[in-house]
């Protein structure tokens, strides 16, 4: 068994992969996190997905979701592992909501048929660690009276393992300490844990992981030698230029054949470049 197998089975719920895998194949038990994360009852489920990508540019660059799905045409809700806490994730949020709601309004231009959305950062670190709390709700409101809220529809929620406040019920202390290392102590993360048992032993998963992984060493390998090859052509192309005794017309010709060459390998190295920045994210 080599490393990367033998750390594949010590991945736990805060791995994205896992996490991704844990919530897509037990719909019922993802479902009950959100419930105990935003207080609200969730009556059905619809389209669940694990690692949603949505475009964000006509280019194709996008952004990956965690767990994406909707409940019964209402409400949008978007569950993100976080893991490293030097991302900003204050505007990473702010990003990741502005986006889902962009995809939504796609389905229907009159603004008041916008679904209301909740984008949740699992951390297992405390993102404002002199406050305390274990969670963090954010939505809008006035500065002239933090009572006035604008009822836009949009919530963020920060869930922190590392909080010192007594702030959260006995099932969502057990799921913190869970998230932070701990062993099960309570019905959900039993759940939790036994899922996440399971997926370690699955091999197809185990695969799809080991892949993943070597992906990302072969896209920096065929950008770095797209890179190179782009930076031969223009070398070629000023040697072409300086070669006088050229008739013009033929030098006219190879130089628009090069320009034509080096642009289509800078979309490759464009394309390339947004798969590494998205599978950095994940």
């Amino acid at each position: 068994m080599n490393n990367e197998e033998t750390n594949y089975e010590k991945l736990t719920i805060t791995n994205n992969f896992i996490f991704c895998k844990v919530m897509q194949s037990n719909p019922d038990l993802c479902k009950q996190l959100v419930e105990l994360i935003t207080d609200r009852k969730i009556r059905h489920m619809v389209g669940l997905n694990g690692e949603k990508t949505i475009e964000v540019t006509p280019d194709g660059k996008g952004i990956r979701l965690d767990v994406y799905f909707e409940d019964d045409g209402s409400t949008m809700y978007d569950v993100e592992m976080q893991v490293e806490s030097n991302r900003n994730l204050a505007r990473r949020s702010r990003f990741y909501q502005n986006t889902i709601d962009s995809q939504a309004l796609e389905k229907s231009s009159d603004y008041i048929k916008l679904l209301d959305s909740y984008v949740i950062f699992i951390c297992p670190f405390n993102i404002l660690p002199k406050y305390g709390y274990h969670l963090y709700h954010f939505r809008p409101r006035a500065d002239e009276d933090p009572s006035i809220i604008l009822e836009d529809g949009t919530s963020r929620i920060f869930v922190c393992a590392n909080g010192k406040k007594d702030d959260v019920s006995d099932e969502m202390k057990a799921f913190l300490n869970y998230l932070g290392g701990k062993l099960a102590q309570s019905p959900l993360t039993n759940k939790l844990d036994d899922a996440v048992k399971l997926a370690r032993r699955n091999s197809k998963w185990r695969s799809e992981y080991m892949l993943s992984k070597v992906d990302i060493d072969v896209l920096k390998g065929e950008y770095e030698r797209t890179i190179a090859k782009k930076d031969a052509l223009i070398n070629e192309k000023d040697t072409v230029i300086s070669e006088q005794s050229q008739a013009l017309s033929e030098k006219d010709q190879a130089l628009s054949e090069m320009n034509s060459r080096i642009e289509e390998l800078e979309a490759i190295v464009a394309n390339l470049s947004g798969k590494i920045d998205q599978s950095h994210d994940d």
